[in-house]
């Protein structure tokens, strides 16, 4: 379940930042999942990325945006949160 969040949440910002025209190089997303006993009870997504033509603050804006909306954010009724690392060069 975390790998596909990753994956999801990923595209998700990649996607968001293909509409501004904006190539990341490269990505590296994380997601660290919480369980109680075999109930999920929330995933947080740390992603890492150098985003030529952007600042952290609006990569930021970013990627909360593709937290609520990646598809797996959206079916899942667990808290999710999400970090991002902007790396400059």
């Amino acid at each position: 379940m975390a790998a596909a969040h990753a994956g999801c949440f990923t595209m998700a910002v990649v996607a968001m930042l293909s509409q501004k025209n904006i190539i990341p190089t490269p990505l590296n997303t994380e997601a660290i999942l919480t369980m109680e006993g075999l109930s999920i009870t929330k995933i947080h997504l740390s992603i890492t990325a150098s985003v030529p033509g952007m600042n952290a603050d609006d990569f930021t804006t970013v990627t909360k945006e593709a937290e609520k909306n990646c598809l797996i954010s959206k079916v899942l009724s667990i808290p999710i949160s999400s970090e991002a690392h902007f790396n400059i060069g």
